[in-house]
């Protein structure tokens, strides 16, 4: 996944003209640091929608990940976003990808200052298990379930400590910077939820679309024949400009290529059944990390198991 993140853009470091900064480029003000697989997508899609935001296309910059696309250089991040937008934003799902990538949110705070952080969560093993079936129906994950998940340095249960992720952000970062949404949040409460999240960014929280009804990359397609297929033909060396450039196209033609891919009319996609010893193996890391986060944003999370 992550040579893919840096694969996507070959051309652009080919290119000296894509990298030379563009009239009306600026800075990000507005960053979606994660977390992976809590609805980041989505929430880029709808936050786009609002005529005051201009979000990056392609999602996944990458640019602050040393190891990804930080050799792009500032003049190819700022063309990325256009300065007559109120807000300008990104979503990169590996800014919250401790302890493999470090030094991001050092990067963020020296060159975008002022940015606005939010940071998507979901239960954390809902999140864990997606994250799986995400790994395993793409092909980039072979390994036994149960050894995998019960190792605590595993990438599935760091990821999912959300407020050890937080941790270098609160140390550079005012509080009010920075906003967590969770993905259950998103789905059950989309209206009041996305006036939250206008609110946080400094726009019309008025606004509303009915596209809010689309849900994108839903997981129901990860093990479907469809997804697989597709991700074994943009490996393909003549595909793989298509699969660099998809980001690029308009919403509306991307819109067609995810119903027809994701098809999020379907169900999620049925989730592994964790044996009780390693639920509760897993459930253990978590007590304290999400009591942290719960009174970090004052609330509580419905929808997730009991971590206490």
């Amino acid at each position: 996944m992550c040579a893919r993140a840096r694969e996507r853009y070959t051309g652009d470091r080919k290119s000296s003209f894509r990298r030379r900064r563009k009239r009306h480029a600026q800075l990000p003000n507005l960053i979606i640091v994660g977390g992976l697989k809590c609805g980041t997508t989505s929430i880029h899609h709808y936050l786009g929608l609002h005529p005051e935001i201009q979000m990056s296309k392609p999602k996944e910059l990458n640019f602050f990940v040393e190891e990804l696309n930080w050799d792009l250089g500032l003049n190819w991040y700022a063309s990325r976003f256009d300065d007559r937008f109120k807000v300008r934003g990104e979503s990169s799902p590996h800014y919250t990808n401790l302890p493999r990538f470090t030094g991001v949110p050092e990067r963020i705070q020296e060159h975008c200052p002022d940015a606005r952080l939010l940071y998507m969560a979901r239960d954390p093993i809902k999140r864990i298990l997606s994250h799986w079936v995400h790994a395993t129906g793409a092909g980039y994950e072979t390994r036994e379930l149960t050894p995998t998940l019960s190792a605590p340095d595993s990438s599935y249960i760091q990821r999912s400590l959300y407020w050890m992720q937080l941790q270098p952000y609160l140390e550079l970062f005012d509080r009010s910077q920075i906003e967590v949404i969770t993905q259950e949040e998103l789905q059950s409460e989309r209206e009041e939820t996305m006036r939250r999240a206008f609110r946080f960014a400094g726009v019309d929280e008025g606004f509303t679309s009915e596209q809010f009804d689309r849900e994108w990359e839903k997981s129901s397609a990860k093990q479907g024949d469809k997804y697989q297929l597709m991700e074994k033909l943009v490996r393909l060396p003549g595909l793989r400009s298509f699969d660099r450039n998809f980001d690029r196209l308009p919403e509306s033609l991307r819109w067609l290529v995810e119903k027809v891919v994701h098809d999020p009319e379907k169900p999620p996609a049925p989730k592994p059944e964790l044996p009780d010893d390693l639920f509760e193996t897993i459930r253990s890391h978590f007590g304290d990390d999400v009591a942290s986060l719960q009174q970090f944003v004052g609330r509580e999370f419905a929808g997730w198991h009991d971590y206490r």
